[in-house]
């Protein structure tokens, strides 16, 4: 109870859980935002209908029923969004969670084994760090998935497609769980020493309940701190991949990718098409915002060695 009531102490604290909430809400009120042309499978992109002259191309300007206007391509920018939003959620929470999940358990049996096992853990992980994931994303594009959507696909190219993943959510996965590795594995290396371990064992308490009880409660606040800075960065690198076209499905990077040509208007009016990029970027920037103020509150919270000022 004291640490949550020195977390909601923090005005920064609190402005993370309210940007953050936001975005739930609106993910979770899509349908009713922005109503979809098919219910049971929403798409994350709407073709407005207006009736002009100007080429489909063109972008136009926010009027009644188009609150933020087009993207080339008649794409709704309002639409995208919304429905981007949604996506935006799911995916950052599912790499985070799902890296966290394999570093924590790969660090904390590593650290707690030791010996040849922790240093052979800790190479392998050393040579994960040094693959750049941009490279990553370029090959499993090409050999997990079909260049040509008319190929059929293998098998293990219909389970990954029928679990929605693709192949930047799939690199993002394999080569971001080595820093809760390294993490984890530092500090049960430390704990595995203490006094309440030794006497544990010493009572007979087994390996799985020494981690479990003992070690990984002491050891997981500084992942819950990477979690919550991971799930933001991992939604804008997901957009960073489709702006450059490496295979990731990121509506809000998509929307940016179709408007990129259109950021800078005639005589280099950046402000004359401001609706193509504006709202799609500050969706972005306030999303990991959001979720890096909510990593420093956690880490304000659960390091009981740093600085727990109010600041208001």
């Amino acid at each position: 109870m004291k640490s949550l009531l020195r977390f909601f102490s923090r005005i920064q604290n609190l402005l993370a859980v309210a940007i953050i909430a936001l975005y739930t809400l609106v993910a979770i009120a899509a349908p009713r935002l922005a109503p979809p042309q098919d219910p049971e499978n929403p798409s994350p992109f709407r073709v407005a209908s207006v009736d002009t002259t100007t080429s489909r191309h063109i972008p136009l300007p926010p009027e009644p029923g188009l609150p933020l206007g087009t993207a080339p391509g008649r794409l709704d920018v309002f639409y995208t969004l919304v429905w981007g939003t949604r996506s935006a959620l799911r995916f950052g929470l599912t790499v985070a969670l799902t890296t966290a999940c394999v570093g924590i358990s790969i660090g904390a049996v590593s650290a707690y084994a030791g010996g040849l096992v922790n240093r052979l853990t800790l190479r392998l992980t050393d040579t994960f760090l040094a693959f750049p994931v941009i490279a990553g994303a370029a090959l499993f594009r090409l050999v997990l998935y079909p260049v040509n959507p008319q190929d059929p696909m293998t098998p293990l190219q219909s389970l990954l497609s029928s679990l929605d993943v693709g192949p930047v959510m799939l690199t993002l996965i394999l080569f971001s769980w080595m820093s809760y590795v390294r993490m984890v594995n530092a500090e049960i290396a430390k704990l595995k020493q203490v006094a309440y371990v030794q006497a544990a064992r010493s009572v007979g308490a087994g390996h799985l309940r020494l981690i479990l009880r003992h070690l990984l409660p002491n050891a997981i606040s500084p992942a819950v701190v990477l979690i919550g800075r991971d799930v933001g960065g991992m939604v804008i690198l997901r957009a960073a991949f489709t702006f450059v076209g490496i295979g990731a499905r990121s509506p809000w990077g998509h929307l940016l990718a179709m408007g990129r040509d259109w950021i800078i208007g005639p005589n280099g009016n950046l402000v004359q098409y401001w609706w193509v990029y504006l709202p799609v970027t500050l969706a972005l920037i306030f999303f990991g915002i959001g979720w890096n103020l909510l990593a420093d509150g956690l880490n304000s919270v659960l390091n009981p060695r740093g600085p727990h000022q109010r600041l208001w």
